[in-house]
């Protein structure tokens, strides 16, 4: 189904955004969007609206998964809209749409009926290879086309299903065959021929696995005999071995006995050492190290104690000055203060001197006589200060805006003086109104000189493909192409069945033929050689020579035996020559010669017979096989009489079905260039008479409004241009005129208006200014004014006041600043005072003398506390180390005590002695176990059987035996190697006639490859199969659609490449058909020698032909290119543009690109009216 309006309600960036694709007349779509637009996004939703929006969809990252929904409004194959809405989920995920309110419809169903419309009939896999193709598919078919050499069958194969690289599964299913099976005789590497010769090799090798029992029962017996022997001396080694092994024991567990024995003795002399540990050492030299340390930190510490009660003896503390530390340093920081208060005091007492002196002088400047106290009176409060300067500033503030009304009126009295009179130069409305119209009809048709000459350019264009397409067609005149009447396709298909059918026979027997041919030659040639080795006796002469003999006998026994028969007669049968005895004597022998001959090269006689009985029989089928031809001959020109007639008939040239079918195809693209050409001049003409009847009514609207239309030679197309100018130039002049009049009017009642507001704002002014100056009389008394003062002059007494009253404020300030200051000193000699009795002295009298005293007996005092109390610290750690020391000395002396009394007793310098011999004690139980684990790492006899064992045995006895055994251990091992050596010999002698073991391997081996033979034949002919049926399928696609889809083809490849290619053409090459291209001048090349842009072009107008072609049989479905014009320079570009637009007038084709100047190239190009541009960055 066609789509006429896209609505992406809620997916990927798009919330509620349309495309509407039923604007404009052509089926052409150009949609942009700059990057991050959601170009992609919208791709994506097109398909997803058809075949459903995927689980893991990647367009969720705006609006929740959940949430995702598109709509559409498609027009169905009999015109009538349809809307459908996709949700995402499961189940049936898509609904009815009301195509009005583009809301859903809960009472429309979707039935499978719709669903096949909307897909199709296809997945998705397939609506997208057919229907869909971006700049990376476009590459790829372009490079498919040139990697497969332009094979005819692969290259519309795979233009048609939109799928790539038929060649190379071609090749993939002959490899993978060929991995099974290969018919070349050294291929060994495949699996069946692998197979195969392994079952002739094994096959062979049972075969001659089979010998004599006689033999092998006395081969048997030898290796029995031999492997007794070997294993008798065997079993003698292996005790002369365990023997040798034994003594070898002995000998090696003899001195650890023996140091066993001393290592005992030794450990028993240490039986009265105690048993200390290997730590008792260490234990006591940290136990005596730790006293010594303690004795000395005892003496030290009673040192340490004896210095500190010295040093607090020598200390000075006073504590009455230290317990009123703090008042003390309130007093001290305090001296500094006041005499500075001291200093300030003085400054304050001049700046009041000098303050009163001003004060007089001012009050007396500003009302002589009067007092200082009255006049500070008269200064406004801040009320009525605000309600002064208030009236000050609106007095003030109407004078000027008094002054801007009056200006204003003046100048609106000036301006509304009577100006002279304008003339009119506004046109009739009504005349106005009917050149508008006939302006807005004229820009209504756009640029007619542009259609007109795209027009042109289109005819021309088509009237010479038109003749092209006549001329190879073979045709005069549109009128003899309508006359042609085609035949069906059906009649084609048959006559062609019919002649190939006769030919494949023809061909059939004419090798046939030629075969017999050959072989009765062979046999003649055969004959010719029996023959030329002497005389041939067959059969067939013995039988001849026979009867013969038979009939002379039978005559003379007529004759002189019957007597029934005469001489006469009797000598017509024999030779006239010889005499009867001797002729049938003759006859006799000849007879029994060639009986004789027969039975001695019987072989040579049969051969004979064989090759005369062949060349009869291959002679008769000669005859047959050429009557036969004849016949079929015959049938061939009857046909091909009939099928020159039928074309007679119909109008049509002398052509074969196959070149015919092709004939028709180009005769229908013939015809619907005719139906363009045709449809072009009406648009032409219906262009040229529109565009007559607006220059016509342009003109009469000029005249009517009273300008003359520029005179032209020009045509309809370009005087219709001239005359829109003209008229878009006076209708604004005349506009502009009307504009400026209308403002001319308005500006005049606008200053009529605003002159009499302006008087009522000058009476309204005057009146405030009055009330406000009446207001400000009783302010000239108070402040000592005169009545007739400006308000300025209040202003400047106003500020004359703010000083006085400024100075009156910092007088009194000075004044309280002096107070403050003599109270803190008074406050600070009250302190000193107090101090002085807390401390029991006597008043000072010195203030600043009485702090520095008393600083400097504080700070000796609170030096000295210091130092005391870190003295009483340091006593304090002493006693703490005098207390800890005589601890360690008690718990030290106590481990020293336990030490002794695990030695038994012994004393402190004992203990060394004791530990050293307790350690040689240690050392000496180790050895010993570490002795008894070598025993039992050398024997796993007990140590009493090794004793026992041992008993009576020396070394030199040992020594003695095992030198014996290992003699005889030599001999034993040469007579073992001699009967080995025997028996290898029995034993491999037995394994080679050995019938029953290498039988079964070989028929195993047998059995293998013959199941990896059956295993690889099944998939070897499902390859062979697969790759005949897809050959076979490519042959009949390529048969059925190389005419029509060639033809179709090389219309748009020339397009494409702006008439550099003229045609596609078909060409064999090694026995396969290939596409070529043939260029303007002729000259045809192959698909591999085109450039890369060129193989793009290519795979783009064969699909395009593909689904021209399919168009009839199947449902619409859009084309959607996406940036397939990446690559492409402008004059490429154009010329693409130019092949979709002549494929849209039959199909919708949507082009998304990021590319802005591609529109300009169509508008350039194909017209505004070819194609409808989309913009995906608008709101």
């Amino acid at each position: 189904m066609k789509l006429a309006r896209l609505l992406l309600l809620a997916f990927g960036p798009f919330t509620n955004k349309t495309l509407d694709f039923s604007t404009g007349s052509g089926n052409l779509h150009l949609i942009y969007g700059p990057n991050e637009a959601g170009k992609s996004s919208a791709l994506r939703a097109m398909t997803d609206l058809r075949f459903g929006i995927p689980l893991r969809s990647p367009d969720d990252f705006v609006h929740p998964a959940g949430e995702l929904r598109i709509g559409g409004v498609f027009i169905d194959q009999a015109g009538r809209p349809v809307g459908l809405i996709r949700r995402k989920g499961r189940g049936t995920t898509l609904s009815g749409l009301d195509v009005r309110t583009e809301q859903t419809d809960p009472g429309f169903a979707v039935d499978s009926r719709l669903e096949r419309e909307l897909t199709g009939g296809l997945e998705r896999q397939e609506f997208e290879a057919m229907f869909g193709l971006n700049h990376a598919r476009l590459r790829e078919g372009g490079a498919v086309l040139l990697s497969g050499e332009g094979d005819l069958g692969s290259a519309l194969f795979e233009a048609s299903a939109g799928t790539s690289g038929i060649a190379a599964l071609l090749a993939a299913l002959d490899g993978d065959a060929k991995k099974l099976y290969s018919q070349h005789g050294r291929a060994q590497n495949a699996v069946i021929n692998e197979a195969r010769r392994q079952l002739d090799e094994q096959r062979k090798a049972w075969r001659e696995a089979q010998t004599k029992p006689a033999e092998w029962q006395a081969l048997n017996r030898a290796h029995e005999t031999a492997k007794a022997a070997l294993d008798d001396l065997t079993k003698a080694l292996e005790t002369l071995r365990r023997r040798e092994n034994e003594l070898t024991e002995l000998r090696t567990v003899e001195p650890l006995l023996r140091e066993h024995d001393r290592l005992a003795g030794a450990l028993q002399s240490y039986a009265a050492v105690p048993d200390l540990s290997e730590q008792q050492r260490e234990e006591r030299l940290a136990a005596e190290q730790a006293l010594q340390r303690a004795q000395v930190d005892l003496r030290e510490a009673e040192e340490e104690l004896a210095r500190c009660a010295a040093a607090l003896d020598g200390l000075v503390i006073e504590p009455l000055l230290l317990d009123h530390a703090e008042a003390v340093e309130r007093l001290i920081s305090g001296v500094e203060a006041a005499a500075r208060n001291r200093h300030e005091i003085h400054q304050q007492n001049s700046l009041i001197a000098k303050i009163e002196g001003e004060l007089e002088l001012v009050v007396e400047r500003l009302a002589p006589g009067v007092d200082r106290r009255t006049i500070l009176a008269a200064v406004p409060s801040a009320a009525d200060r605000v309600a002064l300067e208030g009236h000050l500033a609106e007095v003030s503030r109407l004078g000027e805006r008094l002054e801007g009304y009056r200006e204003r009126a003046e100048a609106l009295d000036a301006a509304l003086q009577p100006a002279s009179a304008l003339p009119d130069t506004v046109p009739d409305s009504l005349h106005r109104q009917a050149l508008t119209a006939a302006l807005r009809a004229g820009q209504a048709q756009g640029d007619v000189v542009r259609q007109k000459s795209e027009l042109d350019r289109r005819l021309r264009e088509l009237d010479g493909r038109l003749t092209l397409a006549l001329s190879e067609l073979g045709l005069e005149s549109e009128q003899a192409l309508r006359r042609s009447q085609p035949l069906l396709e059906a009649q084609i298909a048959q006559a062609k069945q019919d002649l190939t059918d006769i030919e494949v026979q023809l061909t059939k027997w004419r090798d046939e033929s030629e075969l017999v041919g050959r072989d009765l030659d062979g046999q003649r040639l055969r004959q010719r050689q029996l023959a030329a080795e002497g005389e041939v006796v067959t059969a067939e002469t013995l039988r001849q020579a026979r009867a013969k003999r038979l009939e002379e006998w039978t005559a003379i026994r007529r004759t002189y035996i019957e007597r029934t028969g005469g001489t006469d007669q009797l000598a017509l049968g024999f030779d006239a020559a010889k005499a009867l005895p001797e002729a049938f004597e003759a006859a006799v022998g000849e007879a029994d010669r060639q009986a004789d001959l027969l039975r001695a090269d019987t072989k040579r006689a049969a051969g004979l017979e064989e090759c005369s009985v062949r060349i009869e029989q291959m002679e008769l089928r000669r005859k047959e096989l050429a009557g036969e031809m004849a016949a079929l001959r015959l049938k061939r020109d009857g046909l091909q009489g009939a099928w020159r007639q039928r074309l007679t008939q119909a109008g049509l040239p002398d052509l074969d079905p196959e070149t015919l079918r092709e004939w028709q195809g180009r005769r229908h693209e013939a015809l619907q260039l005719v139906e363009r050409v045709t449809a072009l001049r009406a648009d032409r003409d219906r262009l040229l008479a529109d565009a007559a009847g607006s220059v016509g009514a342009i003109i009469e609207g000029l005249r009517a409004v009273g300008c003359s239309p520029a005179a032209t030679q020009a045509g309809e197309a370009e005087q219709l241009s001239a005359l829109i100018e003209q008229a878009v130039r006076w209708e604004q002049s005349a506009t502009e005129a009307e504009a400026e009049q209308q403002a001319r009017l308005k500006t005049a009642h606008t200053q009529r208006i605003e002159r009499e507001k302006v008087g009522r704002q000058v009476s309204e002014t005057e009146a405030e200014r009055r009330r406000h100056l009446d207001a400000l009389q009783a302010w000239h008394t108070r402040l000592f004014l005169a009545g007739d003062a400006l308000p300025e002059a209040l202003k400047s007494r106003l500020d004359e006041l703010d000083g006085l009253a400024r100075q009156a404020s910092a007088l009194a300030d000075a004044q309280q600043r002096k107070a403050q200051l003599q109270a803190v000193v008074d406050d600070l000699m009250t302190q000193a005072v107090q101090v002085a009795e807390l401390l029991g002295e006597a008043v000072p009298r010195v203030l600043d003398d009485f702090a520095d005293r008393l600083r400097k007996r504080l700070a000796v005092s609170r030096q000295h506390q210091q130092e005391g109390y870190a003295l009483i610290r340091e006593r304090t750690k002493a006693q703490e180390r005098k207390r800890q020391a005589a601890a360690v000395q008690v718990t030290e002396a106590a481990l020293l005590a336990g030490l002794c009394t695990r030695a038994k007793g012994a004393t402190i310098d004992q203990l060394p002695e004791l530990e050293e011999q307790a350690a040689k004690k240690r050392e000496l139980r180790k050895s010993l176990a570490l002795l008894r684990q070598q025993l039992a790492q050398a024997s796993l006899q007990s140590e009493g059987e090794l004793r026992a064992r041992l008993a009576g045995l020396d070394v030199p006895a040992l020594e003695g035996e095992r030198e014996r055994c290992r003699t005889e251990m030599v001999r034993l091992e040469q007579e073992q190697a001699a009967a080995q050596r025997t028996e290898e010999q029995a034993r491999r002698a037995l394994e080679v006639i050995d019938a029953s073991d290498r039988a079964a391997l070989a028929r195993e081996a047998m059995e293998s490859a013959a199941a990896r033979y059956r295993s690889a034949i099944r998939p070897w002919a499902r390859l062979k199969f697969a790759r005949s049926l897809l050959q076979e399928a490519l042959n009949r696609f390529r048969e059925r659609a190389q005419a029509p889809m060639v033809s179709a083809a090389s219309a748009y490849f020339s397009l494409m490449t702006g008439g550099a290619y003229e045609r596609l053409v078909t060409d064999e090459r090694e026995d396969r058909p290939v596409l070529c291209a043939q260029r303007a001048g002729g000259l045809t090349i192959g698909i591999e020698e085109m450039s890369e842009g060129t193989a793009d072009q290519l795979y783009l107008a064969l699909r395009l032909a593909a689904l021209e072609l399919r168009r009839p049989s199947h449902p619409p479905m859009p084309l959607v290119l996406d940036d397939t014009l990446i690559t492409s320079d402008d004059a490429r570009a154009v010329n693409i543009l130019r092949a979709l637009a002549r494929f849209a007038e039959g199909s919708q084709v949507m082009l998304f690109t990021h590319h802005r100047h591609l529109l300009d190239l169509a508008r350039g190009t194909i017209g505004d009216h070819a194609f409808v541009a989309h913009h995906l960055g608008d709101t």
